[in-house]
């Protein structure tokens, strides 16, 4: 086995000299000479190179008849001597010890000058030879792959600097910065006619490109009869500078986010307690559209795309969405719902709330909502900018790049948006609308997948999507749950249903009332006496939760008056009779029974208690309190101490006395009877 260098482990592989393969593979040298040619040309076997001014093949890229004839690798790897590419170590060595052996230059030119120094070093000491390029073509590479400057990027020009610095050539005339002494830049450095022109047509908001401007420019000067003219690298780099984007930061208008640094901003804290702040928006939902059938102009029924349309609110402290109705276009009625949901899920009202201006914002409706939410304590903020609900603004593309893209009905993120995954390829969403149509994608099942979507985020851990909140390991539910919340208002469920449930005009009759919802109707019993005594057949507010039909809510203008249940109608007949509304109905009347008897037992005891005061005021002619009222102390014993009097005065003054102890009907009647008494 040769052991003179034939065989060496280059960098931890096996190559073979040339000298090696023509004796124990027994090919020509002329069939070396084509295979390494094709091999230049990019084949795959026979792979080459010169090491140590000599030719080595690889023993893996060897064709299979030819390593065949050879030992495999590991039997020829003991005999194999080590050989390593030190090119890497030359740059390495260079850029450390740069500032040593060239600290006098700029420190670019000093690693050039390093890197030269250094390779005339490894050649000297090892006998590279200056006609040979394998040597500086992998120099030239690791040059290329380091990025140096001020250094050729062929091995033929590397080799040549290489040469004239051991012929004694002094460096900084083999190492120079490029255009060094060149003042082309300089001329228009301090030209303000220049500098101002570019200025005004870069600030004209016409967003002109660079191109265009230097054209511009061309164009005046050639106005001004100026023969020098800047080139488009100098308009470029100058309109580039950063004193300059600060004069022209409204070229792309105001509060884009290409002058977004320019921008006013104020740090701010998060809410610090749930409850503090909702914020709620409204927006599309980024899953493929579904078929509504629709009356067209015609009269004919016809089926069109749409895509549904979410109203949020949503917690700024913990996150969670709260609330949220489905829709085709905003209205005053789905906004509504959403803070309804937001209410009933929360248990409270929030300490302010934060909306923008959505279509029926000025509706009468809507500014009942926000009146009844201000009485109740409510900051109501509405506000014409991303910047004023700035949490869920961002939250909608949290949702869109973490939940919705999990989902196959997800067609990616807004037209504008310029990320490698915002979109999903034209080919998926295509078949994805044939899926809808084919499988009878509709309303209700785009509102059950974006449920099933906001769910999932509310139930889902920080940690295990947010860097930020890599600590965090509740989700938004939790948080909400667990947070205290100090700055909320409770509500209870009359208010709720006065605020944001159905309201209809009702009467009472019969001890109950009687209501018609979705044209079904419902009876809900009247089990308060007083109720009953003062408000049958008086036009009352009847107010109830959508979601819940079994009690009601009874309002006179803005008075409440009671929560009431409801009452089943007996069923007389078949397997199903159930009687027990009979009984509770039965209840009502004997408890309004027996209330009426006391009222009118009352009533007849005060009236023999005034009877008798009179008589015995008639009988003795002494002056004293008629009925025992003190406001009558005056005028009825001023007329009674004189003797006895008229039948028809002592039945007025009767009447003014039951009149006034009764106090709920005949207010003219008594007031009449008291003047008559007054006068008499």
């Amino acid at each position: 086995m040769a052991t003179s260098g034939d065989i060496i482990n280059w960098n931890g592989e096996i190559w073979l000299s040339q000298e090696f393969i023509l004796k124990h593979v027994e090919v020509g040298y002329n069939y070396l000479r084509v295979a390494k040619t094709r091999a230049s040309q990019g084949g795959q076997s026979w792979k080459h190179a010169e090491i140590d001014s000599r030719v080595y093949f690889s023993y893996s890229t060897l064709p299979r008849t030819a390593a065949n004839k050879l030992d495999p690798p590991g039997a020829l790897l003991p005999y194999a001597k080590e050989r390593h590419d030190d090119i890497a170590n030359i740059v390495t060595v260079a850029l450390y010890n740069h500032s040593r052996n060239f600290g006098t230059l700029p420190p670019e030119v000093a690693k050039s000058a390093a890197v030269i120094h250094e390779a005339h070093v490894y050649c000297k000491q090892n006998g590279i030879s200056y006609s040979k390029s394998s040597f500086f073509e992998h120099l030239a590479t690791e040059v290329e792959l380091q990025g140096l400057k001020y250094l050729p990027r062929t091995w033929r020009n590397l080799r040549d600097k290489v040469r004239g610095y051991e012929l004694g050539m002094p460096i900084h005339e083999l190492i120079s910065p490029k255009n060094e002494g060149n003042q082309n830049r300089a001329v228009f450095a301090n030209n303000d006619l220049i500098k101002g022109w570019l200025v005004e047509l870069a600030e004209s908001r016409k967003n002109f490109s660079y191109a265009h401007i230097h054209r511009k420019i061309g164009l005046i000067c050639a106005q001004y009869c100026i023969a020098s003219v800047p080139s488009q690298r100098w308009v470029t780099d100058y309109l580039n500078r950063a004193d300059t984007k600060f004069l022209v930061q409204r070229r792309y208008g105001e509060n884009t986010r290409f002058n977004c640094h320019y921008r006013t901003y104020v740090p701010t804290q998060s809410a610090l307690f749930a409850g503090d702040c909702w914020e709620m928006d409204g927006t599309r939902v980024n899953i493929t559209e579904h078929g509504v059938r629709v009356v067209g102009k015609d009269g004919k029924t016809k089926t069109e795309y749409r895509s549904l349309y979410i109203v949020a609110v949503r917690d700024v402290m913990s996150g969670m969405v709260l609330g949220w109705e489905y829709c085709y276009t905003e209205s005053e009625q789905v906004i509504n719902n959403a803070i309804a949901m937001a209410v009933r899920t929360a248990g409270h009202l929030p300490y302010e709330l934060r909306y923008d201006r959505f279509p029926g914002h000025t509706t009468e409706a809507w500014a009942n909502t926000k009146n009844n939410l201000q009485r109740a304590g409510v900051i109501m903020t509405q506000t014409s900018v991303a910047e004023g609900k700035a949490h869920i603004e961002r939250w909608w593309g949290m949702m869109q790049s973490i939940i919705m893209m999990e989902s196959d009905l997800y067609y990616g993120e807004g037209i504008r948006s310029s990320r490698r995954s915002a979109h999903r390829a034209k080919e998926y969403i295509a078949n994805l609308r044939k899926w809808a149509v084919r499988e009878g994608f509709d309303f209700d099942a785009a509102a059950a997948a974006t449920d099933s979507m906001i769910n999932s985020w509310n139930d889902r851990p920080y940690n295990t999507y947010s860097r930020k909140h890599k600590d965090i390991t509740q989700s938004p539910a939790q948080l909400h749950n667990k947070s205290d919340k100090p700055n909320t208002y409770p509500i209870a469920m009359h208010k709720y249903c006065w605020m944001f449930g159905i309201r209809k005009e009702v009467s009472i009759r019969n001890h109950m009332i009687m209501t018609q919802i979705d044209n079904a109707t419902y009876y809900y019993g009247i089990d308060d006496v007083a109720i009953i005594e003062r408000y049958t057949g008086i036009k009352l507010t009847n107010c109830f939760d959508p979601e819940d039909f079994g009690t009601v809510h009874l309002y006179q203008d803005e008075t409440y008056l009671g929560t009431f249940s409801r009452i089943e109608p007996a069923q007389q007949y078949g397997p199903d009779k159930d009687m027990r509304a009979v009984g509770k109905l039965k209840a009502i009347a004997e408890k309004v029974k027996n209330h009426r008897k006391a009222k009118l037992s009352d009533i007849g005891t005060r009236k023999e208690t005034c009877i008798a005061i009179v008589d015995e005021m008639a009988g003795t002619h002494v002056g004293a309190v008629p009925c025992g009222c003190p406001e009558h102390a005056g005028s009825e014993s001023s007329v009674l101490s004189s003797g006895r009097i008229p039948k028809s005065d002592y039945e007025a003054a009767e009447t003014a006395c039951l009149h006034e102890h009764w106090g709920t009907e005949g207010e003219e009647e008594v007031n009449t009877n008291t003047n008559v008494i007054n006068q008499l």
